[in-house]
């Protein structure tokens, strides 16, 4: 159970996390910040192949993923040290690693395609609170950084986690979970001492980051960066937190919130 966390965890943070250098590419500007968004990128994404060497994957599943790792390292060695770097190019390897994520999911547990995007949009919203918290760092090190970099960043956090959030009570009233050979609506699971943790992954992975991520754009709105970069750092804690609740019940009981 917990090999196959960590593996998921760092397949789909390795595959998503340098998605949004597009943030930056959109103002056109140069901070260097893609040497770090691809270096962990390639740590999360080397761990998360070595992981699935202990669960016994078919070799033509691992094609994938060797295609994936050397391309992103190709092109993190190469964009290593220029100031810049073309962000439909670092798009490529996370296109590969997401065919990759993919199809170890659908070879390890019961997950259709609205269940994988289910759990990308969970990456999503894992890598760009990331990706948010360390942008707020940034601004301690570039004269001049725009807040709207920022602001887009916390944006599409909140984008994602309003997607969580529709989905979530869309699941409420019309999934159901087979626990103990009984077949229950999700509601009357969440009241089972199988289904209380999943309360954790409700509130720690949806409805506080929620509030948190308002009060970050509410922050960023005032230019005060190192409030939001703290407010970020719970964020990110919460998140991580409720994102292992979900993926738990995700393998456990094929519940996809």
């Amino acid at each position: 159970m917990l090999t196959l966390l960590l593996t998921f965890t760092l397949c789909l943070f390795g595959a998503l996390f340098p998605l949004f250098l597009w943030i930056v590419d959109k103002e056109k500007l140069v901070i260097n910040i893609h040497r770090f968004v691809l270096g962990l990128a390639l740590s999360a994404a080397t761990g998360g192949i070595l992981l699935t060497f202990s669960l016994g994957l078919e070799r033509t599943l691992m094609v994938a993923g060797f295609v994936w790792l050397i391309s992103l390292f190709a092109i993190t060695f190469f964009y290593w040290g220029k100031s810049w770097a073309e962000t439909w190019v670092v798009t490529i390897p996370s296109m590969v690693g997401i065919i990759f994520f993919a199809r170890i999911v659908g070879h390890l547990i019961n997950a259709d395609l609205i269940s994988l995007l289910v759990l990308i949009l969970g990456g999503l919203i894992l890598s760009g609170s990331l990706f948010a918290m360390i942008l707020g760092h940034w601004y301690l090190n570039v004269v001049n950084l725009p807040i709207s970099l920022l602001r887009s960043a916390t944006k599409s956090i909140l984008f994602f986690l309003s997607l969580r959030v529709v989905w979530n009570i869309f699941a409420l009233f019309s999934q159901s979970v087979n626990a103990n050979g009984f077949e229950m609506s999700l509601t009357e699971f969440l009241w089972t001492l199988e289904g209380i943790f999943l309360w954790c992954g409700i509130v720690f992975g949806t409805l506080l980051p929620l509030v948190l991520s308002y009060l970050v754009l509410r922050t960023v709105a005032i230019h005060s960066t190192q409030s939001a970069t703290g407010l970020l750092y719970v964020l990110v804690i919460s998140v991580l937190m409720g994102d292992l609740f979900y993926k738990f019940y995700s393998i456990q009981y094929d519940l996809f919130l």
